[in-house]
């Protein structure tokens, strides 16, 4: 295991930093004044990266950390740094070996940025219109749209008849777990993403995301964590395998069709098998993610085989994003109704213990759900709340007249005083359709 760095060590790249930041709104980026403490920043951070090829620098729960290290310190410059971060949407970023003093001036360039610049354009993208390569931006949105990236280049090659890379996806893979263990909350909304042209695309990292958060809750050990993340990614690979007429059909199947579509786990486990540095866990989940609980799935299963565990983690995930989703087949269902719908499958599609944690990890209002409150407001949930399912964090949309907020702002339910007269209740669920709000819009 890497050991950390002291926070001796690293205390005074931070202080630099801010320091160099600040130094921009009083000279020219040419001027020695920055210069030069941004060359022994440059030194500083080549030490760390000569033991290391990659640092991570971000927040976590409103604390700066820097490989590791949170900095709870009260002194100016360091609150400094942690409020122009947070301003700016800089939740987490990856130094990478090659940084050039350039970059860091560029990057101190943006931390004296106005935030709603840097927020508008977006983190990473403001990163690379600037010309920096080796601080890559590692933020839910950023990783989720890689992830979809990645995907799409899989399943490209795969109908190119070509072994698909398994490098990229790793890398991928590291990234969501990693994600979701320090900010689940945010790559969960990220899943109301749904694009009909991309559906294969979306679903698949929906998929992986969904089948974390679930497998966390269930305590899944780190590098199974990773399996069952590349099996989200890859279950449905075989899917490029069927023919379009069958996948993109808005009516019923025929009964050949019917069949050709059932191969597409056994597809997918043939290609992923194929690809290098794969382990036979995650073959293993891919092909068995329609099994059902009462074993009525695809493939048939031979007498006293078992579904693995992870398997049905899967197939949870799998279930709740399909039934979410505009299909050519069926509308999409909203959050609230498609746990509705997964509580029925509980016992016959789904294991129903799996099911009641799904419940636990999206609560009874799931992130996407469209909610009235007893002020008349209408709110977007974007984070549950495990101690109070009841009381989740809204985005409030509507005011009380019915008239659309241009900006909308969080309300924690949980923490509103109604000694104060704060206090908000949900009262029902609202149809997104009837106030032409797209979810995935206000995430």
């Amino acid at each position: 295991m890497t050991e950390l760095f002291t926070k001796e060590v690293l205390e005074p790249i931070l202080l630099g930093l801010v320091g160099a930041a600040k130094s921009m709104s009083l000279y020219p980026p040419n001027h020695p004044a920055i210069r030069k403490p941004v060359a022994q920043l440059i030194e500083r951070f080549n030490d760390l990266l000569r033991q290391r090829d990659r640092l991570a620098l971000g927040i976590v729960e409103e604390v700066l950390v820097f490989e590791g290290t949170p900095f709870y310190d009260t002194q100016v410059s360091m609150r400094e740094l942690l409020q122009r971060f947070q301003d700016r949407g800089l939740t987490a970023l990856e130094i990478q070996a090659g940084l050039t003093e350039e970059e860091l001036v560029q990057f101190c360039a943006i931390l004296m940025q106005e935030p709603d610049e840097v927020k508008a354009q977006g983190t990473g993208d403001s990163l690379r219109n600037r010309g920096i390569v080796h601080i890559v931006a590692k933020d839910a949105r950023e990783v989720y749209h890689q992830a979809v990236d990645a995907v799409s280049d899989v399943l490209q090659e795969t109908r190119m008849g070509n072994i698909p890379r398994i490098h990229r996806l790793k890398e991928v893979v590291d990234d969501l777990t990693r994600l979701i263990l320090r900010d689940q909350p945010a790559l969960v909304a990220l899943t109301l993403i749904k694009n009909y042209d991309n559906y294969l695309f979306n679903h698949s990292v929906n998929v992986s995301v969904l089948a974390l958060a679930l497998a966390q809750a269930l305590k899944v050990e780190k590098n199974d964590l990773d399996a069952i993340a590349l099996a989200g990614l890859l279950h449905d690979v075989g899917k490029t395998l069927t023919p379009l007429a069958i996948t993109l059909k808005p009516g019923n199947l025929t009964p050949e069709e019917w069949e050709d579509m059932r191969q597409h786990p056994v597809r997918s486990a043939e290609i992923v098998s194929q690809i290098q540095d794969v382990n036979e866990l995650c073959v293993r989940i891919v092909r068995e993610h329609h099994i059902t609980f009462d074993r009525k799935g695809y493939p048939v299963l031979a007498e006293g085989e078992q579904v693995h565990p992870y398997s049905k983690i899967v197939t949870v995930a799998d279930c709740y994003d399909a039934i979410t989703t505009l299909r050519p087949y069926q509308k999409p269902f909203h959050p609230r109704e498609a746990m509705r719908m997964l509580e029925n499958l509980a016992g016959r599609v789904i294991d129903p213990k799996y099911f009641q944690e799904f419940v636990k990890v999206l609560g009874i209002y799931p992130v996407g759900t469209l909610v009235r409150l007893d002020t008349n407001e209408i709110g977007m949930v974007v984070e549950t709340n495990a101690d109070a399912p009841l009381l989740p964090r809204i985005r409030i949309v509507f005011n009380p007249e019915g008239l659309r907020l241009s900006q909308s702002p969080d309300l924690n339910l949980a923490s509103m005083d109604e000694a104060m007269g704060e206090g908000r209740t949900i009262v029902s669920t609202v149809d997104p359709l009837l106030y032409n709000v797209d979810p995935a819009t206000l995430v």
